[in-house]
């Protein structure tokens, strides 16, 4: 996800997190506090807590989920006043969690241990650009005339609940629709760059920087996706479909950006169907284990793969894997939903294959979406998708390599238990045995070999989940910067400056 969009994580969720942090630190070096890493950490768990109170306070009642919910739930629907607290046990708190990272790559933060001159700096600090420095003016003129502000930040007096409320109707996360300055100085931030003779240190962001161009042209896409299907906001479901088939490309950078995002969606693909040949592995494993009353031997362990056809839908261990493949392309071959409701392979969406063999969980609905998979991609060479798609993870070789290497598997002409066989032996085994020899002492074996034989272990049967692929950063950072508009799919739609972006970015 770095290489695809640089500067966002996965709960980096809400812009005006970036105005209220840089607002934080420009306060904090104003007033000359201590340079130390403890006191800024505290300074900043304290505030994050009182907006985060301010936040469930909202009069808009927007429902916005600030940082440190858990802890504040028992308080902001109280009467008050309210007790003075901390958001997050963690050093720097949210912004050290969710938004210090983004706000360090988007050139707007400079890190402690970042040099400044010819020495370290000891704490973050807000860079020395227009660009930062207007970003944290524009939180402050928005609170600017508020009692908190003007006194109750720098105390440790209880928080009355009419002083809260105050800060809320100007400070919650939702506020940031209705400013339109500070809507353009959060834009800016994320998607901007300074002047050269602004730059304050070797890490600076450049017009030409690689991430900016590829965080430009992701949310642009992702806004392109918003604007052919407005569920994609509402629905992860849209979101990756749409990824897997996009609109028209508006150029050849475009083009690029999609294949990118398309490979990764085909990624996920490929670790959901290898998953359902896991889990069942793990079940049948451990299964016959328990009813023979030893561990598996080689011979017995090839057995056991090579009666994974069961299903659904259920295959014939013997049957050439060519011919189910041949089903596939011809549409003979059907998958069924866990009610029994079939779909012919070759007409549903790779989305719909996905979700059903998921469902499924059997090593036979893993293979179909795997073959799928292969036929659907055969022949794509188009830049960003060779990019996304050989791109390896520490574990499992590159979607490029596992898909040639299935090729030469193919024409060697396998049954269904020979390409079963082929899976569990080269992704299943030596790769569990590989991660959770690396975890120890931590013991997460499932399985491993013991004295030549294979022990299965009771550690849970369930699958591993696909990593997150900022659905909803991309979502809820888009609408608050106000790209595109809608409170509910019917409405949703690219607001003129979403459209605008768009077309900068991708024409």
């Amino acid at each position: 996800m770095p290489a695809l969009l640089p500067g966002i994580l996965e709960l980096s969720r809400r812009a005006r997190y970036l105005s209220f942090h840089a607002f934080l630190l420009d306060e904090y070096q104003r007033r000359r506090m201590p340079a130390d890493p403890g006191s800024l950490s505290l300074f900043v768990r304290r505030r994050e807590w009182e907006l985060g109170l301010a936040v469930q306070r909202c009069p808009a009642a927007c429902g916005s989920s600030p940082v440190g919910a858990r802890k504040l739930g028992a308080f902001a629907g109280q009467s008050g006043p309210f007790p003075r607290g901390e958001s997050v046990e963690s050093n720097l708190g949210g912004y050290g969690l969710y938004y210090r990272t983004p706000m360090a790559e988007v050139g707007v933060v400079a890190r402690a241990g970042t040099m400044l001159g010819d020495q370290p700096i000891s704490i973050d600090v807000l860079r020395n650009t227009d660009r930062a420095k207007r970003l944290a003016e524009e939180f402050r003129s928005s609170v600017g005339h508020t009692r908190y502000y003007q006194r109750a930040m720098w105390t440790n007096d209880s928080l009355p609940a009419k002083l809260i409320d105050e800060y809320a109707e100007v400070a919650c996360l939702c506020r940031l629709r209705d400013r339109v300055s500070e809507q353009q100085a959060v834009h800016e931030a994320l998607f901007g760059s300074d002047p050269a003779d602004e730059a304050d240190g070797s890490d600076h962001l450049s017009a030409e920087d690689a991430p900016l161009v590829q965080r430009r042209r992701s949310v642009a896409h992702y806004l392109a996706l918003v604007a052919g299907d407005p569920m994609v906001p509402w629905s992860h479901t849209a979101y990756r479909e749409a990824l897997w088939s996009p609109p028209p490309p508006r150029s050849e950078a475009h083009a690029a950006v999609a294949g990118q995002w398309a490979g990764l969606v085909a990624k996920d693909v490929w670790q959901d169907a290898l998953c359902s040949v896991w889990s069942q592995f793990c079940r049948d494993g451990l299964a016959y284990t328990r009813k023979q009353g030893h561990d598996l031997t080689p011979g017995e362990l090839r057995q056991i793969v090579s009666d994974m056809v069961t299903g659904p839908p259920a295959l014939a261990a013997d049957h050439p894997t060519a011919d189910v493949a041949e089903a596939l392309l011809t549409g003979a071959l059907g998958l069924p939903d866990e009610d029994g409701n079939e779909v012919v392979v070759a007409d549903a969406s790779l989305e719909d294959l996905r979700w059903r063999n998921v469902r499924l969980d059997s090593a036979t609905s893993g293979l179909v979406l795997l073959l799928e998979l292969h036929r659907r991609t055969a022949g794509r060479t188009d830049p960003g998708w060779m990019q996304a798609a050989g791109m390896r993870s520490a574990w499992q070789p590159s979607l490029r390599k596992v898909l040639a290497d299935l090729d030469a598997h193919l024409e060697r002409g396998p049954t269904v238990a020979e390409t079963l066989w082929w899976l569990v032996s080269h992704f299943v085994v030596p790769v569990h045995e590989r991660i959770a020899y690396s975890k120890l002492p931590e013991f997460t074996f499932r399985f491993r070999w013991e004295e030549g034989l294979l022990r299965f272990y009771d550690k849970g049967m369930g699958r591993f989940p696909l990593a997150a692929i900022r659905d909803a950063p991309l979502a809820w950072l888009t609408w608050d910067l106000g790209l595109w508009t809608g409170d509910e799919p019917e409405q949703t739609g690219l607001t003129a400056r979403g459209a605008a972006f768009v077309d900068e970015v991708l024409a």
